[in-house]
């Protein structure tokens, strides 16, 4: 593996486990207590843009430890029946495998780990950085955006690198997942579709999938 390799223990890992968290709010949004959350809107062809790539550029200005990252990636990461040997995050249903590099490799870190050409592949599943300064979040089997839990200043930098495509929302809070879902009528828990979700504009002064994972018994 190349600049990515497992972590030496769990224990960068246990401040994402914070008592009372529940964990499908874990895997969607990473761990409560950040002053910020944000959604960000994939496209339509992602490959031909990679949102999560992209959004690691942006946080990486805006952490002090760029050389030192950390991600958490479900041990099913695209139907391999063998993963890698490395430490294990303990989320009910979503068991991860945890490694770390450079922040600029923690796109590839899956395609690495599991020993395939890095490229266009299910992104990891929880990034963060060494310094804690945020958190970026895609469960399995988002379809339609993805979380960070950051600063107010970190939400604006990606309003603007990705305008129109970025929302607050409350930690833990109904989102759809698949593309499927969007048009559907809202649900007995308020889930509602990313058209009448209102995005943030842009700060002023600037211009301008894998198969549903199934849960562990």
């Amino acid at each position: 593996m190349t600049n990515i390799v497992p972590a030496s223990d769990a224990k960068s890992a246990e401040w994402l486990l914070q008592p009372g968290a529940e964990w499908w709010h874990l895997v969607r949004y990473g761990p409560p207590g950040f002053d910020v959350y944000v959604r960000v809107a994939f496209p339509e062809d992602d490959e031909e843009e990679d949102t999560v790539r992209a959004a690691l550029v942006t946080l990486a200005s805006h952490t002090s430890t760029q050389d030192r990252g950390n991600v958490a990636v479900w041990e099913g990461w695209n139907g391999h029946p063998n993963p890698p040997s490395a430490p294990r995050l303990e989320i009910p249903n979503r068991k991860m495998l945890l490694f770390t590099g450079p922040l600029e490799m923690l796109r590839d870190a899956p395609a690495l780990a599991w020993g395939e050409t890095p490229g266009i592949h299910v992104p990891p599943h929880l990034m963060w950085p060494a310094d804690q300064s945020w958190c970026l979040a895609c469960e399995v089997d988002e379809e339609i955006e993805f979380t960070v839990g950051c600063s107010d200043r970190v939400a604006h930098a990606l309003a603007s690198a990705f305008p129109g495509r970025v929302r607050r929302v409350r930690y833990g809070e109904e989102a759809p997942l698949y593309r499927d879902e969007v048009d559907a009528p809202l649900n007995d828990a308020g889930s509602r579709s990313t058209e009448e979700v209102i995005y943030m504009p842009l700060p002023r002064g600037i211009h301008g999938g894998a198969p549903r994972a199934t849960e562990e018994a």
